[in-house]
């Protein structure tokens, strides 16, 4: 993965401060509440500092995401979370659950960022845990192996998939 701006037009830096910014600004808004911080120059200087961060170590047009794949794969990552806390619960509050625990390997992508998602996410399905992360595998530990964990894994690789403008990586 390349990192740096030196081969950037500058009008897709502007675009991508500008974007950026926006989303850092709202998110700091919706964290605040609405309310406006006292010290407004800290608050906008800590925000510009993010901004120029975030476009030096995630190059403008580098990773480029389709909206509708990343709205159902929001939808889905919701389902996945509250699916994954049930099991739990259910596996320690009821202690009638079966388990079966193993690790398994998962092969995966070489690309880094769809690598680290896969393997945050993997450990939101129901059961799973990704343990390590090799160049061509993700180690998961399972709760249960009879459990169609596999299948899920595939599923999550497509979805992760179809965020991506290109997936040539």
């Amino acid at each position: 993965m390349k990192t740096g701006i030196k081969h950037v037009h500058v009008s897709l830096l502007f675009y991508s401060f500008f974007w950026r910014l926006a989303l850092f600004t709202a998110g700091w808004v919706i964290l605040l509440g609405g309310k406006i911080p006292g010290d407004l120059w800290m608050v906008t200087l800590f925000l510009i500092a993010t901004t120029l961060i975030s476009i030096y170590s995630v190059r403008p047009g580098q990773w480029l995401f389709r909206p509708l794949p990343v709205l159902r794969f929001f939808f889905y990552f919701l389902l996945m979370a509250l699916r994954g806390g049930w099991d739990v619960a259910r596996r320690v509050f009821l202690r009638i659950v079966p388990t079966d625990p193993d690790f398994v390997t998962i092969k995966h992508k070489r690309d880094p960022l769809k690598t680290l998602i896969l393997a945050w996410v993997i450990s939101l399905l129901p059961g799973t845990a990704s343990c390590v992360i090799k160049k061509k595998t993700i180690v998961v530990h399972v709760l249960d192996k009879n459990l169609p964990f596999k299948k899920e894994i595939k599923e999550l690789q497509t979805r992760i998939d179809a965020m991506f403008v290109n997936n040539n990586f």
